[in-house]
């Protein structure tokens, strides 16, 4: 099954086929308070969300919270275009601008064989 970090960038291309099921992995610190959330449910015509794990790392005893990877599992439907949108935010502060944003942009199509 195919991993996707998140990117530095603001978003992440990937490209998955129709029916193959794949994973994003991205940190966090969620004793911070922060935590990773979906910023707009993606399309669920295209993708299926299956589930999500979390793997701690080794705490840095002069940070607050450890750093988690976090892995969400999507299926691929069929083929088109969709995004997963992302956004960093404490939970409880409904009108706080997210810390972070990021957008997986998916393009499901069949790869073709020669």
């Amino acid at each position: 099954m195919p991993v996707f970090a998140m990117s530095q960038e603001e978003n992440t291309p990937i490209r998955v086929e129709p029916g193959q099921t794949f994973s994003l992995s991205f940190q966090g610190r969620p004793g911070t308070g922060y935590n990773w959330t979906l910023a707009a449910e993606p399309d669920k015509e295209l993708l299926e969300f299956l589930g999500e794990t979390i793997e701690e790392k080794k705490k840095d005893p002069h940070r607050v919270g450890g750093d988690e990877t976090f892995r969400w599992t999507f299926r691929a439907l069929k083929a088109g275009e969709a995004e997963i949108a992302m956004k960093y935010v404490r939970p409880w502060e409904s009108d706080a601008k997210p810390e972070k944003s990021h957008v997986f942009q998916v393009k499901i199509e069949a790869v073709e064989q020669e």
